[in-house]
């Protein structure tokens, strides 16, 4: 038996956190599925009332209710009753920060197939997610389970409004009386539903996937509230990028390619944009001093596995610009978000 000191509290406490972090993702989930934080209000509930209420054996829910509570869901109070926490109100079905799905996909059997290939991943360089679904990530979610695509979508609008400052962003980018800003890869157009409130005077054009357009947001649809002021555009911009716009934006799409990729998306801009247009690049940038810069890791050690793309640094940045024939401005920092703002010229 080994006379070595045990390490520190802390770190052993922190290993075995990490390792039951699976299951930490599962209980909330499951918290979602059951319907749980919707079911408490402002008063706090036992066990045995919520049970009641969510359809649940009440010993089992006060494990769970126990188990969350030590992760920062629900706060259990005198007499076994447990309230709100700032977390657990966020996955209420009635949030409007989209958080449920940004669960719901992390619980998905895709990341989690994918995740399991890791090691080999790392050992080879190459893509595990082609290997495990016989495709690439894009196509899949696409053509292939648009369900998962559906809640990836989802998820991705939830990132929109929790991981970013979208009034700093709105705010940065500042487009002109009578612009057109073009928001490439939009998903479901929160960000230029923002931008089109903010400023009355601009246009705006969202390029997506055919196949994603059904899930843009109402406001933005014929017959919504700013599609006199709005354009839906099918298309993939690695094909082509229509014309016309003043700016063409491209938020967090860039790190799930590789770079080949990046400069014939950028060159495809350049080609259909008038001299002056801008090109603005929102990202998040590896090494940067954030509070994200945990996710920001993760994310681009994630590209490995699902095959191509990675998180950059400004110089990198800098370089794809100029290989796209495009003449780099500079990039700036966007007040208590993850990203930076690059902005590049059209020659």
């Amino acid at each position: 038996m080994t006379t070595a000191a045990l390490p520190s509290l802390e770190a052993r406490v922190k290993l075995y956190r990490i390792g039951m972090g699976f299951a930490a993702l599962q209980f909330v989930q499951a918290a979602i599925d059951l319907k749980v934080a919707d079911a408490l209000d402002d008063e706090p509930l036992g066990a045995g009332e919520l049970a009641k209420t969510v359809g649940a054996d009440p010993d089992a829910l006060g494990r769970l209710l126990r188990a969350l509570s030590c992760l920062g869901f629900f706060e259990a109070v005198e007499d076994g009753r447990f309230r709100h926490t700032e977390l657990s109100r966020m996955i209420r079905q009635d949030s409007p920060w989209g958080a449920p799905d940004v669960i719901r996909f992390g619980w998905l059997h895709v990341p989690v197939s994918v995740l399991h290939h890791t090691a080999d991943a790392v050992r080879t360089g190459e893509a595990a997610f082609p290997k495990v679904f016989g495709t690439q990530a894009q196509s899949y979610f696409v053509n292939d389970d648009p369900e998962a695509g559906a809640i990836f979508n989802r998820a991705m609008t939830a990132n929109t409004i929790l991981l970013n400052n979208a009034p700093a962003l709105v705010a940065a980018l500042a487009p002109g009386p009578g612009e057109t800003v073009m928001d490439v890869g939009g998903g479901q157009g929160q960000l230029l539903l923002r931008l089109l409130e903010a400023y009355p005077g601009i246009r705006g054009v969202l390029l997506e996937l055919e196949q994603v357009l059904p899930g843009v947001d109402e406001q933005l649809r014929e017959g919504g509230a700013l599609a006199g002021r709005a354009e839906l555009i099918a298309g993939d911009c690695r094909e082509s990028v229509p014309g016309g716009a003043d700016t063409y934006l491209y938020k967090h799409m860039m790190y799930m390619w590789d770079d080949d990729t990046v400069v014939r998306i950028l060159r495809n801009t350049a080609r259909a944009a008038a001299s002056g247009a801008r090109v603005v690049v929102v990202d998040m940038l590896l090494g940067g001093d954030s509070p994200f810069e945990e996710i920001c890791t993760a994310v681009d050690l994630l590209m490995v596995l699902m095959g191509g793309g990675k998180r950059r640094s400004v110089d990198q940045f800098a370089a794809l610009f100029e290989r796209a024939g495009l003449v780099y401005q500079g990039v700036r920092s966007i007040e208590g978000d993850q990203s930076v703002l690059l902005t590049a010229l059209v020659p």
